[in-house]
């Protein structure tokens, strides 16, 4: 039977047997690089690499069939799945270097890989906006591979050549969330991709340049945790500490990382923030770990809810203490306040209430809601800081299938804004 290739970047790393026909490993394969192994070929310690496993993480590579626009793509191109649209190319990424090749195929990573290389974005378009300039999709572009249901796409910037991710939202505001999230770690010397706001047609982005260079990869954190021992007694905290010690992180660093982003989501009360959310980065050629910088924090400052309140909300992804799972609990987990200058957030509330305005989409009170809770936040921390006591409501908010708002004047909240605009 023929055989591909996983590769990493330059590296081979498992060679496996499968069926011409459907395209399916037929074999556990041959492993070639056990280091650039993908964690998902280890669970709980133990291997996982069988015929059936191999096929599920090339297909866990696929644009999620949830993405937004998707449906269109794929009766545009006459596919029946997300996972057809992946068949029919090498798997390339822009968050990470695997990509499966057939074994008599000579193809080379320089000449394909999307770091490097253009790549068409007529795919991106569509996805992000329902429409495409091109009437001609190709599936050489790194959005067949990327993850999230939000839309999303990849450009590069014309002047700099800089690989750029596209971002937009369902409520309108997750951009400008990702701005002020990227402003607030400014404020705190707290590492973080940086976010710009933009203009895509008729609607509001954030842009951001890609966090790792040609020979990096980002590791997720449920990558990292499913693939170890899970140690009795230990709370997930220190699970996720440990775990990311073993894969050759740092200790201090993944520890103050931890404690960045806890801080910071308990600020933007970000109630997202799940194991695909925060994570390691590694150099594919020295094996080098380090934490990730902070990404992902749009779904914050009480986007797509009713009601702007101060009650705690269900924690994600850990947390500390008896009773139910709480953001405010897992502030407990934070290991060195002192790192942190809270005397830089005096104006914060008031930078983040602005920032929104721009929107012109919310109504004066609910400005003024948000930035009273925010002023109460930065309190909180600075009492806990100062080791004050400090009480967790009773109430705690649920923020699963919560209904979107649909606001009636500027839906997209981007009339008047000065930003750039995509030409997209």
């Amino acid at each position: 039977m023929p055989r591909k290739l996983i590769m990493c970047g330059n590296h081979p790393v498992l060679a496996f047997e499968y069926d011409p026909e459907s395209g399916r490993a037929c074999s556990s394969g041959e492993v070639l690089d056990p280091m650039r192994l993908p964690l998902e070929f280890t669970m709980h310690g133990k291997s996982a690499l069988y015929a059936k496993r191999i096929d599920e993480w090339w297909k866990s590579r696929a644009i999620p069939s949830t993405r937004d626009g998707i449906r269109r793509v794929l009766e545009s191109l006459g596919a029946a799945s997300t996972g057809e649209l992946l068949d029919r190319t090498y798997g390339l990424s822009l968050s990470d270097q695997y990509w499966v090749r057939r074994e008599n195929d000579p193809v080379e990573w320089k000449d394909i890989n999307f770091f490097d290389n253009p790549f068409d974005e007529a795919l991106g378009e569509i996805l992000l906006t329902s429409y495409s300039s091109s009437h001609d999709i190709s599936l050489n572009a790194p959005d067949v591979s990327t993850g999230g249901d939000l839309p999303k796409r990849w450009t590069i910037d014309k002047v700099t050549g800089s690989r750029l991710l596209v971002k937009s939202g369902r409520t309108g505001q997750e951009p400008m969330n990702e701005v002020i999230a990227s402003k607030l770690c400014s404020r705190l010397g707290v590492p973080s991709v940086r976010y710009s706001l933009a203009r895509s047609g008729n609607r509001l982005v954030c842009t951001c340049a890609d966090m790792l260079s040609n020979h990096e990869e980002l590791v997720s954190a449920w990558q990292v945790l499913q693939s170890v021992k899970t140690v009795n007694g230990l709370n997930t905290h220190d699970q996720w500490i440990r775990a990311a010690i073993g894969f050759g992180a740092d200790g201090r660093a993944v520890r103050d990382a931890t404690d960045d982003w806890l801080v910071i989501d308990y600020l933007m009360r970000n109630t997202d923030r799940h194991y695909n959310n925060f994570g390691l980065i590694r150099d594919v050629e020295t094996l080098a770990v380090r934490p990730a910088p902070i990404y992902d924090t749009g779904a914050s400052l009480w986007s797509g809810e009713i009601d702007v309140d101060g009650r705690d909300w269900f924690a994600k992804p850990f947390y500390s203490a008896t009773g139910r799972p709480s953001a405010l609990r897992q502030l407990k987990l934070v290991e060195d306040w002192d790192r942190f200058d809270l005397d830089a957030l005096s104006d914060w509330p008031d930078e983040a209430a602005h920032e929104l305005s721009r929107m012109r989409m919310f109504a004066l009170e609910r400005l003024d809601a948000i930035r009273d809770q925010l002023a109460k936040r930065v309190k909180m921390i600075r009492g806990i800081r100062d080791g004050k006591a400090y009480r967790v409501p009773r109430a705690i908010h649920d923020t699963t299938n919560l209904p979107e708002p649909n606001p009636d004047v500027d839906p997209d909240g981007i009339h008047g804004m000065d930003v750039p605009n995509l030409g997209i």
